[in-house]
């Protein structure tokens, strides 16, 4: 009679379940690190981070323009420093709001000019979505425009500090229009939408392993 002699190899149920193990660390995230205004902008301009300092709130509350009188028209540029982790491949899209009071009367118009966002320096792709805001009074309320600006970066540690200009226009027309009010008193720019660019690979090779 022959004998058939098993050895059992015990392994850990976790092993088993788990055969291949991904450690992941937390990644790198862009922050914002700074914030100015040009002289058009009004004066008390100010502005306050979140917590993890990826959600600017800026507040413009002389950004305005008025008929009757000169001031019917008025530029605005505002800049936020957001600090992108060097030798690091960040993909995201930011998120901008743009918001004030409008009020006119009947035969007046307004506008909002678009935003495109200057990005400097640029270590990569960039896309905007930045919209126009038109209006014809009679109208009188609070007024929201969103915008996005997508980007793929992978700065080295000389340009891993990213300046977003928000250059916006305010226009009442005609010029000698009874009346007409136009602000835009707040921004915000959000850019918690951030994620390596390598994980969208990674995500897929582990997928394929199954």
């Amino acid at each position: 009679m022959q004998y058939l002699t098993v050895t059992a190899l015990l392994l850990p149920a976790t092993v088993l379940a788990n055969p291949i193990a991904v450690v992941r660390r937390a990644a790198p995230k862009a922050q914002f690190i700074g914030f100015s205004a040009q002289q058009g902008c009004g004066n008390n301009v100010s502005v306050a981070f979140d917590e993890a300092n990826q959600v600017a709130n800026v507040s413009l509350p002389e950004y305005s323009v008025r008929l009757p009188g000169p001031n019917r028209e008025r530029g605005c540029s505002v800049t936020l420093t957001v600090r992108f982790p060097a030798n690091v491949c960040t993909t995201g899209t930011a998120f901008g709001t743009a918001s004030g009071q409008i009020t006119l009367p009947d035969g007046v118009q307004a506008k909002f000019h678009a935003r495109d966002y200057a990005v400097s320096p640029t270590p990569g792709q960039v896309s905007h979505n930045s919209p126009n805001g038109e209006w014809s009074g009679p109208i009188n309320k609070r007024y929201t425009i969103d915008d996005t600006v997508s980007y793929t970066f992978r700065p080295d540690p000389n340009n891993r500090d990213v300046n977003f200009t928000l250059p916006g226009r305010l226009q009442l027309q005609p010029s000698n229009g009874p009346s007409g009010f136009l602000s835009n008193d707040r921004f915000v720019f959000d850019i918690r939408t951030q994620i390596p660019c390598c994980e969208f690979n990674t995500l897929l090779l582990r997928k394929s392993w199954f």
